[in-house]
């Protein structure tokens, strides 16, 4: 009986969602939990941190008890978003990590770059299945559902972040937006094609640029919560005050990994629960 009120005191159940935005510098690596069942990886890379596969989202996921990514999907192919990936898929080849990977996701492109190619190979020497995904494609796990909003089909690949894949993640009354590094050309494109709709999340595009997140497409989306991944070290400006600014006219809650740490988004039913590593 002791042991059992020891355990009930330390039990946490775990939420039916749970979105952890990395502080992998400046760079991208979102890990998705659904309904402890189902765990997907979105980009993880970095330009300023080495090995940040293997010295943060390999521990990452190991301290979260996870053995498994269902999928990895990869929004464009630049090193920021895909340096932590090629690590993965290298050692889950090797046998060098527990870690088992399922499927690779990759944005539909009529020619693929030398990036895409080499994350393919690896892919496929992992025995990891490939997938490409374009506008209208649909991928379910239990409850939850990714919906491709972008590249639209007969992309060419060749601006790799216009062309980057837009996800809207549906569970329950909850919308998450993840948007890659597009700019506000291709944020244009969604509206015109009326892709976007009011969500509670926003991975912000391009690590804050000027350039993304505008004014039209806030309108349009209305994010309660904007989560930013950037370095405090880069050299870009980012997050830009232009950017900022927007999101604060919107009246979103802004999380910034270069000064937050990780942000960890939690939902159950219809409640957003957001966690900082660090309070600033």
């Amino acid at each position: 009986m002791l042991g059992f009120g020891m355990w009930l005191l330390g039990y946490r159940a775990r939420p039916n969602l749970r979105i952890a935005c990395l502080d992998v510098g400046q760079g991208d690596g979102i890990v998705l939990e659904i309904e402890g069942t189902w765990n997907l990886l979105i980009d993880g890379g970095s330009s300023n941190k080495s090995a940040v596969g293997q010295y943060q989202i390999l521990p990452y996921l190991k301290s979260r008890g996870i053995s498994r990514l269902d999928g990895i999907f990869i929004s464009h192919t630049d090193g920021d978003h895909i340096s932590g990936t090629e690590e993965i898929l290298e050692y889950v080849g090797k046998g060098l990590t527990s870690i088992r990977v399922d499927h690779l996701i990759l944005p539909d492109w009529e020619e693929e770059p030398e990036n895409y190619l080499k994350l393919r190979e690896l892919a496929q020497t992992a025995d990891v299945q490939v997938f490409q995904v374009k506008a209208g494609d649909r991928i379910c796990y239990g409850n939850a559902q990714l919906d491709i909003l972008w590249p639209e089909k007969g992309a060419v690949g060749e601006d790799v972040n216009e062309e980057a894949m837009v996800m809207e993640l549906e569970y329950g009354k909850f919308k998450g937006l993840f948007t890659g590094d597009i700019g506000m050309e291709t944020e244009k494109k969604l509206q015109s094609a009326h892709r976007l709709e009011d969500v509670d999340f926003l991975k912000v595009a391009h690590h804050g640029s000027r350039y993304s997140t505008g004014e039209e497409f806030l309108n349009v989306v209305k994010p309660e919560l904007a989560v930013i991944s950037c370095s405090a070290s880069n050299t870009y400006g980012h997050p830009s005050p232009e950017t900022l600014r927007r999101l604060e006219n919107a009246g979103t809650e802004i999380c910034r990994t270069d000064r937050s740490g990780a942000v960890i988004v939690e939902v159950d039913e219809e409640k957003m629960k957001v966690q900082r590593f660090v309070i600033d």
